[in-house]
């Protein structure tokens, strides 16, 4: 019955994607010559200790060509934290070659066991403005969650996200198809295909 609660919570939360739009559209810029790179540190919001193997996935977004409103996938890369819960995301070879229309980076930050960041469904657009983690010494603070429903809740969250950015299932991602199909059956679900790539 938990498992039930999760996966249709994910359905819900992935529904929700197309319901409506965030105040957070405000922030919105369009790409620049690039920023980057896009470093930080991810701690724990309770000890102040590095977290080591969170996934960091930086993405951007475009207009549609033909229908206003409309956001499409221009890109996405991930990387994981180091032992000292470092990451670097060196982007500039990538941003020169996204199309036009594309808005500049976002972010989005999970590691099983804590909330992501953001830590409330940031869906349009999805996750935190890069910006903030192109000046030195940028952090990012994830809360623990032990309770399953909070686990649950946080994966969801984390999932609605990926989603809202067309990156779910995330074939173009799979250090973080991994470590979803890792916390589903933490939580209880039946595991999932390997997912594949496109065009394989």
């Amino acid at each position: 019955m938990a498992t039930t609660r999760v996966l249709i919570a994910a359905i819900v939360l992935t529904v929700l994607v197309g319901a409506g739009r965030s105040a957070a559209q405000d922030d919105d810029t369009p790409l620049r010559p690039s920023a980057g790179p896009y470093r930080g540190v991810v701690v724990d919001d309770k000890t102040g200790q590095p977290l080591p193997s969170a996934a960091v996935i930086i993405l951007w977004q475009r207009l549609d060509d033909q229908i206003q409103g409309l956001r499409r996938l221009s890109g996405a890369r991930e990387v994981f934290t180091n032992e000292h819960g470092e990451f670097v995301h060196d982007v500039a070879g990538v941003e020169g070659r996204l199309p036009p229309r594309t808005f500049a980076p976002r972010i989005v930050v999970f590691r099983p066991g804590y909330a992501p960041l953001p830590s409330r469904p940031q869906l349009f657009p999805p996750g935190i403005a890069a910006a903030r983690f192109a000046e030195a010494g940028a952090s990012a603070r994830l809360t623990p969650v032990t309770d399953y429903e909070d686990r649950a809740e946080a994966f969801n969250t984390f999932v609605a996200m990926l989603s809202a950015a067309q990156l779910f299932p995330p074939t173009e991602l799979p250090e973080t198809s991994e470590l979803i199909r890792f916390e589903l059956e933490t939580l209880g679900a039946k595991p999932m295909k390997p997912a594949t790539r496109r065009g394989e």
